[in-house]
């Protein structure tokens, strides 16, 4: 290989082949647009300002998400957290109790845990960054009541063993599905598995409302208290599209919390939930067209996809192989020279994604597999109105920038730039 050729590929005299911005979200649709300013007009916004469920917007959106979902019932409330939180409470978390969780999600999870009033327990995770099953059986115990799942950035894990692990245990599950929606395990959607599914609408999710999120459920009684604590008092339950008995037997027995969303948000989100399967398929499209161009590298991992999962990549995460830490930092760097800002998790100073962060837990936390992993696990925003010719831009530079940072002379000079 001609270093010197390749690195005028590589820095092209500071000029950057990339020019979209990846940090930009995905616009919001045009409907969505309008039924906002309509919304805004006739300043009501509160989603209680209503005489019945079908003039609220955020009613009609709970009604659209578990349809599409299939299932009973589906709570919008101000954001995934809340719905963690909220869902820990209706499954009956009483202070202290341990609930387990994968080491790799975003530090919202553990700390809506720890707000629930539970203490998480980390467990490890493996190389394709779903929970690693072995670790998971051998941390539960009759102590811990508790499984909180996040399928962290859409990698779905083994349903079958988890579900059977929870079963030998009398595990609750609920699963953290914010990174998951419209991803599926042997056919069933990532988020109908447990006692609650957990979905998020920040600005970079499916869905892109800024914020807000949903919590998703079949039972009456887990859906009857979740209205209670989201905001719900006197007979504001009348105005959502449910109708049970347990509403006013709940009523003056469990606080609120006040975590509603408003029509404003609602609105925004309501008009995304008919596009999330055709954009999904945008977003594979677009990743296959990248993979398989990284993928001719052989310091580049790709995951593995468990078996009958089918994962949508609104965002790409691959590993690097054989690079030492001066040569991740100078991928980084070169990238980032290029306009392509990727992440390496466990190398950013302060990641609220690596564990080791999270200096709130009470009890010091050991994963040695799951820090190894994040280490060289890198982190690749794929916005939806990327093209074709980007894919294939982006990809190339990966493939450039990696030969020439592990060419034999570089590597003997130990200058990369």
């Amino acid at each position: 290989m001609d270093c010197k050729k390749n690195r005028l590929l590589v820095v092209q005299g500071g000029k950057k082949r990339f020019n979209k911005n990846l940090s930009v979200p995905n616009p919001v649709p045009e409907k969505a647009i309008k039924k906002a300013e309509e919304i805004l007009r006739s300043g009501e916004l509160f989603r209680y300002g209503c005489d019945k469920p079908s003039q609220s917007e955020a009613s009609l959106l709970e009604r659209d998400f578990a349809d599409y979902l299939g299932t009973k019932y589906a709570l919008a409330v101000n954001s995934c957290s809340s719905a963690i939180f909220i869902s820990l409470l209706c499954a009956g978390l009483e202070h202290g109790d341990k609930v387990l969780v994968p080491g790799f999600t975003f530090t919202a999870v553990p700390s809506s845990i720890i707000h629930a009033g539970g203490e998480p327990v980390l467990v490890e995770c493996k190389k394709n960054y779903t929970i690693d099953t072995d670790d998971l059986e051998k941390k539960a115990s009759e102590d811990t009541k508790f499984l909180m799942l996040s399928h962290m950035r859409g990698h779905i894990s083994d349903m079958d063993k988890v579900l059977k692990i929870c079963e030998k245990y009398n595990i609750c599950l609920i699963e953290d599905a914010a990174h998951s929606l419209g991803a599926k395990y042997k056919g069933k959607l990532a988020g109908t598995f447990g006692k609650a599914g957990c979905f998020s609408f920040q600005s970079h999710k499916m869905i892109n409302a800024g914020e807000g999120g949903i919590l998703a459920t079949n039972d009456e009684e887990i859906i009857a208290k979740a209205i209670l604590y989201a905001g719900s008092f006197e007979k504001s339950y009348e105005k959502h599209f449910i109708d049970t008995e347990k509403l006013p037997k709940f009523q003056k027995k469990i606080p609120t919390y006040n975590q509603r969303i408003s029509n404003l948000t609602a609105a925004v989100a309501r008009a995304q939930v008919p596009l999330i399967d055709s954009n999904g398929e945008k977003y594979n499209k677009n990743f296959k067209i990248f993979s398989d161009i990284i993928s001719r590298s052989e310091h580049i991992e790709i995951p593995e996809v468990e078996e009958n999962v089918y994962k949508i990549y609104d965002s790409a995460q691959f590993n690097l192989v054989n690079l030492d830490l001066g040569q991740i930092k100078e991928f980084v760097k070169l990238m980032n020279m290029e306009n392509i800002k990727i992440s390496v998790f466990g190398i950013e100073s302060g990641n609220a994604r690596c564990y080791w962060n999270w200096e709130y837990l009470e009890q010091n936390h050991s994963l040695p597999k799951t820090k190894k992993i994040l280490s060289a696990a890198c982190d690749l925003k794929l916005p939806l109105y990327l093209e074709e010719e980007d894919m294939k831009t982006m990809g190339n530079i990966i493939i450039e920038v990696l030969d020439y940072i592990t060419c034999e002379e570089n590597k003997m000079t130990g200058t990369f730039s």
